[in-house]
């Protein structure tokens, strides 16, 4: 890899080619649904590191910020490592980049995308439209190009207010106890539905709503959905290396995406906690079936148990070459317990199993004679 500060230089050269194989690999194994969202998934990491983040409203404060490109079911079709500034220079527009860079193998398929205030502009949503992308997100009022519509003072709750373009977005602001705003450009801004809402007495009144606004609020926790089947039995080893982190998160993602793939193709039900276990049994299988079929034993006659000693009654009770020879500091076979764990130094040089032996010790001639 180039040297620190080339422009050729990449702060994941380590986990460059394991992450471009593994997200061509999840974009393969499943053909996303109609409706996709785009949001930001957080790798916990408090070390040092050029690229961590800090994200005070988010449940992992701290660590390494991911764009996620995730489907209806919660699938994460396509994922983005944030590597910071380049150059120490902010980047202009960049969520309007990160945006068209994971939905670029999307393109005329008419996809649904939903994302939040921090990706979305008319701009964005103009370069959508001619890619065949369907687009909607909430919007800051001060983004360039929006119009001006009512203002809160002569708006009560349920009322809302729009404007189109002849570029074929709408925009949409909706009062409820906040006012919203909405960008779109496929929805129709004069379709409403409503809403239940309670008010302070307890009663429940019906508010009336744009449908886009109902529409971005079913589909866009898809990455919600995401992160939250991967925190449930995530792989949480520490480490003060960016790759080790890194790699871990990817590991759970791929056992994620694999359990909703399960659930796609309508085999038998499954709880994520037992698809675990079946991964991990498939995983050691081999190395189990190689080691049982290997005899652990001092000797060809002999075998033993790890817990507890076990030797024939022919050998124990018939052989007389039994010796005591001395040994390792060890549990005796035969009067130590859990409760009073009794050690000696001796051990028969046939059963090879710790004795007592001793003058107030009669465990050597008891364990041979009966």
């Amino acid at each position: 890899m180039p040297q620190r500060g080339d422009t050729n230089y990449d702060k994941l050269y380590k986990l460059r080619p394991f992450l471009e194989r593994i997200s061509h690999n999840f974009q393969k194994a499943l053909n996303p649904n109609e409706c996709m969202a785009v949001d930001e998934s957080m790798i916990k990491f408090k070390g040092r590191s050029s690229i961590k983040q800090y994200l005070p409203k988010k449940p992992i404060k701290r660590g390494y910020k991911e764009w996620v490109l995730a489907e209806k079911s919660g699938y994460a079709w396509k994922l983005h490592i944030y590597i910071g500034k380049k150059d120490n220079a902010v980047e202009k527009k960049l969520g309007e980049r990160v945006v068209k860079d994971l939905t670029e193998n999307i393109k005329g398929k008419d996809h649904r995308v939903y994302f939040d205030n921090y990706f979305s502009s008319p701009d964005l949503l103009i370069d959508l439209k001619e890619n065949k992308i369907h687009a909607c997100g909430t919007v800051n009022p001060s983004r360039k190009s929006l119009p001006m519509l009512k203002s809160d003072m002569e708006m009560k709750r349920g009322d809302y207010d729009w404007a189109t373009s002849n570029t074929g977005l709408s925009v949409m602001k909706w009062k409820d106890k906040r006012s919203v705003h909405l960008l779109s450009n496929f929805h129709d801004p004069t379709q409403t539905t409503e809403f239940t809402r309670k008010e302070k007495d307890g009663n429940e009144i019906k508010v009336s709503c744009p449908i886009a606004l109902s529409d971005y609020n079913a589909n866009m926790n898809c990455v919600d959905k995401f992160d939250q089947l991967k925190g449930v039995y995530e792989t949480d080893r520490k480490s003060r290396k960016l790759c080790h982190r890194k790699f871990w998160y990817f590991i759970d993602a791929t056992v994620v995406n694999a359990f909703i793939i399960h659930k796609e193709m309508k085999l038998p039900k499954m709880t994520l906690k037992d698809f675990i276990r079946e991964i991990a049994r498939d995983l050691v299988a081999p190395a189990l079936v190689a080691s049982r079929g290997k005899k652990r034993s001092l000797s060809s006659h002999l075998q033993f148990n790890k817990k507890k000693s076990n030797v024939p009654k022919s050998v124990r009770l018939e052989s007389s070459s039994h010796q005591p020879e001395r040994s390792t500091r060890r549990r005796c076979a035969a009067c130590s317990s859990k409760k009073q764990q009794i050690r000696t130094d001796w051990m028969c040089s046939v059963c090879k199993v710790p004795l007592c032996l001793g003058k107030r010790k009669t465990c050597f001639q008891d364990y041979h004679a009966s």
